[in-house]
């Protein structure tokens, strides 16, 4: 394996990595969302814990989001620096 086929495939991974990343922090912010709308799940363990449980994996979805669309950006910037 050259050197150009081993960076060809860590750009890959960090492509999938990056998506993957932006699809979790997508789901740990909609289901938290969700959560917080039932009232159910309100009712059954109080609105300051649902609250601020859900609160945390918001903040948490949007740093993954945040660390993909800094990866996203280094990807975009190695093409371009190749091209």
């Amino acid at each position: 394996m050259n050197i150009e086929e081993r960076n060809d495939k860590q750009k890959a991974y960090k492509q999938f990595r990056a998506s993957i990343d932006m699809a979790m922090g997508l789901i740990y912010i909609i289901i938290p969302i969700y959560a917080m709308n039932m009232q159910f799940i309100v009712a059954a363990y109080g609105k300051s814990l649902v609250y601020t449980i859900g609160g945390l994996f918001i903040a948490y979805g949007l740093f993954r989001m945040i660390r993909s669309l800094m990866a996203f950006r280094e990807i975009l910037s190695i093409s371009k620096r190749k091209s």
